[in-house]
Parts: C-alpha cells; structure tokens; sequence
C-alpha cells in the first residue's frame, strides 16, 4: 500500500483522490516499509481524533487530511448538537432565537439541520456522520494492510497498532449502526469491508453477521500478549474494550439481532469496566466532568470515565447554538426534562442556568479564558453503572435497587430511596438526566426503548408553532443512507421509508 506523508509545522496531510468513502486507496509516491513508518502513520491518525476538527464553513484546527478529506473524531461537536434536534431535550419552539446581536451565535448557525430535523426527516447531519467514519475507516484499512507487509515486524509493536486499529474501527463501526441499522430489521446493517485494495463497495451484513464480526475484532484483541503503551494508546485498553462491549451488548439485547445472553454479557463488561470506581458526586466533581475545560487535552482514564479529550471543535463558531455566557445564554431545556431533576440535583445547577425566571441551558459555555471549547467523555462509570444496574433490572436479578439507589444518592444530597415499583423505568430516566445534550446518547436511548415523542416545534418560514410525532418503531429512528456518498457508488438498498 502506498501513500503521501507531508507535514507542516503542527499540521499533517495525508492526500490521495477517492469518492467513495468505503474504499480509499491512497495514491502512489511513498511505500511504507517499516513497522515504524506504520506506527507513525497510526499516530497521526490518534492525533487526529483527539486534536483535529474541521466543519464546512468553519476553521480548521490542526488539519490532518485523507484522500483530500479532513480526519477526526467522528463522533464531532457539530454532529452532537445535530442529534439533539432529533430529542425532547430542548425547548424546540424557541430554539432557533432571532432577538440577538449576532444571530450566528444562536439557534441560527443551525437553521439547515433544525428545518430537515424538526420532524426527524434529516439528510444532511446523517451524511456528515456517515462520511465521518468511514474516512476514520479508510485510512485504519490502509494502516492494518501496511501493517501485514512490513519486513521488520516485531509482535509488541504490531499487537499495540493492529490492536488499537480494530478496536477504534469496531467501535466506530458499531456506533454507525446504531445510528443507521433499523432496529427491528436483521437484514439492513450497514455496508463495510475491512480490505484497502478492493474498489468496490460493501455490502449490507445483515446484523447478526455484523455483530459477530465486530464483537469478534474486540474479543480477539483481548486475547493479545502484549501490554497497551499507556502513553500511547487509546482503544486499546482491556477496560475500554469491556465500556465498548458493554454499550453494544445494551444497545444489541433488545434489537432484531438479540441472543437470550445480550444482558448477562452487557452486566458483566460494564461491571468489569467499572471495576469499582465511584461515580461524580459534588457539583464541582460533575462541572468538571461534563462541561468544556479551558485547556485542550486527553485524560486516560479521567477519575469518573475511561478517556476524556478536549479540543478547538469547529462547528459555525465557537458558541452556536448555546449563546456566549459573557453576552447572553441561548437555549432553553424543555419544559419537560427540566422537570425531572429534584430541586437538589447537582445536576440541575451544572447543565442549567435561571436568569430573569427562565432556564438555559449552560452545559457547553465557551468562555475568552478557554482555548478548548469541546469536550468528548467517554465510557464514563456513570454510564457503565446505569447498564449494569439495567441488565440486572432486565433479567430480574438482585442488585439493580441498590445500584440505582448509589447512583441517585451522589447526585441528590439526603436522597433516601426509590420506593416505586418500575426499576427500568427509573434506570432510564436517571439515563436521560445525566446524558442530555452528551455523545448523542439519549436518542440511541430513545431508540432501543422504543420511545413515541411528540413535540411542538416552530416552523423557520411562517414562525408556525407545529406539532409532530415520532411513533416507537418510526422508520425515522434509522438515518437514511446518503445518496452521494453510499447509494451512488454501490449498489445496497435504502433504508425503508427513506428517499
């Protein structure tokens, strides 16, 4: 395989020329002979996701570039404030706020994705994410495929590369099926290959294949001799593998492709992942946590997730669409999940802010003191508390009270005990507070619960205030494939429903 390295000062370009996403050959002028030229090249794609950012319209931050296509986190800024347009998480009717000096700075920098996803019916976020990863995808391919030639190979070196390459490609792959696959539908996963040199596109797996596929990537990277390098790795960390089995064993039990042990195995990665760490419980402990660090950064593990990187995010600018806290805060939460937290929720006063008798929204305030103004926490204990407390609820064994109990009572000072009778209930409730706005959880959540959503939205033509409904098995709930990055060039069928 072969490639072009340049670099300019901070900033690394990688080029080549291909449209199709699934399948990016580099071109030709340097061939890669040693395990330390893929080592090097694996390193910069690490960089990549922790440092580089890039939007249409936006800067451009520490430019790492593929096949003429930028490189990074895919799982981007743009992309979460995006998904949470698809949730009841914020008050819709208000949200694109017109009365402010500079309208970019609210609701407006996103006018594009609040008018196609107001009613669930986005093309254009959903496109984006979907070239995201699979530029993240190519350019791994190219890396294990150098990796299988190198004449110098040694098994330590090659086991920390290939490891973190399958492990960062299985979880993104599985992410994006999430997001794509219909939940209810075996036959329509998404379409992928794992070979650099073939041109063609791939096929859709159907998700009982593709779930054995990816679950096997990881499975057979635990079984690898050699120690993760701790300043050097990311994904390739026993306990990151068990947050990622854990998460697709949840999302995976109640999907067309679930097996009758899907909540026992996401029950016991998620505890050993865990492996006993406390979760946040001061409001200091949860700001620091959940809200933008002034400096740019990686964390592994962070004291309540496994990995925790801060950046300069490019997304229309630096504050859309929550507003400037030094100006004026923007978005409002709806009414509805507002309504949730107790009065003494730590959590209320980080994520919300009361100014003149309304709530705003104040979980990713970006100050001139920052130079991050993104932050991306993931397989916090949280989480991995809250699946584990689920499965056990799911399969109606002891311990799931006790756990949700732990978890209420470090975020609610003198919280004495859930005394209802819907234990899931309450576990996916205590989900939605503590994961809105972050990662895009809450509509995975939506989706794999089954959630019909009705909501009042205010048209961006006529200032109409509407009213639409998501049903629980909405074909909505799966993102169409984008037309001109998949269905052009190869021949997979639509999701049903869809354009």
């Amino acid at each position: 395989m072969k490639r072009n390295i340049w670099l300019f000062f901070s900033m690394v370009f990688l080029f080549g020329a291909c449209s199709d996403f699934l399948n990016m050959p580099p071109k030709n002028t340097k061939v890669v002979y040693t395990i330390s030229d893929v080592r090097d090249a694996m390193s910069t794609l690490l960089f990549a996701t922790t440092s580089s950012s890039y939007h249409s319209g936006g800067t451009i931050s520490n430019s790492v570039r593929f096949n003429d296509e930028y490189v990074q986190f895919p799982f981007t800024r743009y992309c979460n404030v995006a998904s949470i347009l698809y949730t009841n998480d914020l008050d819709m009717v208000n949200f694109l706020f017109d009365d402010f000096a500079n309208p970019a700075r609210g609701g407006r920098g996103f006018i594009k994705e609040y008018t196609e996803g107001k009613n669930w019916e986005g093309y254009t976020f959903p496109a984006l994410l979907w070239k995201n990863v699979f530029i993240s995808v190519g350019y791994i391919n190219m890396v294990l495929k150098d990796l299988e030639n190198v004449p110098d190979y040694n098994k330590t070196d090659a086991e920390r590369i290939s490891g973190e390459a399958r492990v960062m490609r299985a979880y993104y792959l599985l992410r994006l099926n999430q997001f794509f696959a219909p939940y209810d539908k075996n036959e329509y996963g998404i379409p992928f290959n794992f070979d650099a040199d073939v041109v063609q596109g791939g096929k859709r797996w159907k998700q009982t294949d593709l779930y054995a596929k990816l679950i096997g990537e990881i499975m057979e990277v635990l079984e690898y001799e050699t120690v993760p390098d701790e300043a050097w790795n990311l994904f390739f960390n026993k306990r990151v593998m068990y947050g990622i089995l854990a998460q697709t064993y949840q999302y995976k039990a109640g999907s067309c492709a679930a097996e009758a042990d899907d909540w026992s195995k996401a029950e016991f990665y998620a505890k050993a992942a865990r492996n006993g760490e406390r979760v946040e419980n001061t409001v200091d402990e949860q700001f620091e946590l959940t809200t933008v660090p002034l400096a740019r950064g990686t964390t592994k593990p962070h004291k309540f997730a496994l990995l925790r990187f801060s950046l300069y995010a490019s997304a229309m600018n630096d504050y859309a669409p929550w507003g400037r806290p030094s100006q004026l805060l923007v978005q409002q939460p709806s009414e509805e999940l507002y309504g949730l937290y107790d009065e003494h929720d730590i959590r209320r006063e980080v994520y919300f802010q009361e100014i003149d008798g309304k709530i705003y929204v104040t979980r990713w305030q970006y100050t001139n003191n920052h130079n991050a103004n993104d932050v991306h926490v993931l397989f916090r204990f949280s989480d991995l508390l809250l699946i584990e407390a689920e499965a056990l609820a799911r399969q109606e064994k002891d311990g799931a009270l006790e756990l949700l109990n732990e978890f209420k009572r470090s975020k609610i000072p003198g919280y004495t005990g859930y005394s209802g009778n819907d234990v899931i209930g309450e576990i996916l409730v205590e989900r939605r507070k503590e994961f809105a706005y972050e990662e895009m959880m809450n509509w995975l959540d939506m989706k794999r619960t089954g959630v019909t959503l009705t909501r009042r939205v205010k048209d961006e033509a006529t200032n109409e205030v509407v009213t639409y409904t998501l049903d629980s098995d909405d074909y909505r709930y799966a993102f169409p494939l984008p037309a001109d990055y998949e269905l052009m060039y190869n021949n997979v069928p639509q999701n049903p429903g869809w354009k």
